[in-house]
């Protein structure tokens, strides 16, 4: 009888980097990216899904010459954190030009100009007015 401490480690050693073909190389993105096969062009040009051998089988079938395609020309990356910083640097200069204007701030309104604003009267009177609408004898009688 196994006791669980060591089907645990049982376990573990299957999943040990060499029995799952994990690679340690520090950039597999560029290997895998030159290395990445295509469709050949007739099965790019029709459509088919291509099973990427020399000849592939569509080709076969047709009778036809089976060329492989070359991948696209990579593209040049873009530097989107270059841009986002010096965005970021415009937003800071333009923050520091306003910080020496001085503009009002809530501690600086009076008291009485912070309870009731223009926008908040007038919200007031236009919900008294609905109520009133509501409640009126001439729309409940009719």
């Amino acid at each position: 009888m196994s006791s669980p401490i060591s089907h645990q480690t049982d376990h573990l050693s299957e999943l040990s980097p060499s029995s799952t073909n994990v690679s340690t190389d520090p950039e597999p993105s560029k290997q895998r990216s030159s290395k990445r096969v295509l469709s050949c062009i007739l099965c790019q040009q029709r459509k088919k899904k291509c099973d990427r051998k020399t000849p592939c089988s569509n080709c076969i079938r047709l009778k036809t010459v089976c060329t492989p395609s070359l991948p696209a020309p990579p593209r040049k990356r873009r530097r989107p954190n270059q841009d986002l910083l010096e965005r970021l640097a415009r937003c800071e200069e333009l923050l520091r030009h306003c910080k020496c204007i001085r503009l009002p701030t809530p501690e600086d309104v009076p008291p009485d100009r912070c309870e009731q604003s223009p926008s908040s009267s007038h919200d007031d009177e236009e919900s008294k007015r609905e109520t009133s609408l509501v409640s009126s004898p001439t729309n409940a009688g009719g």
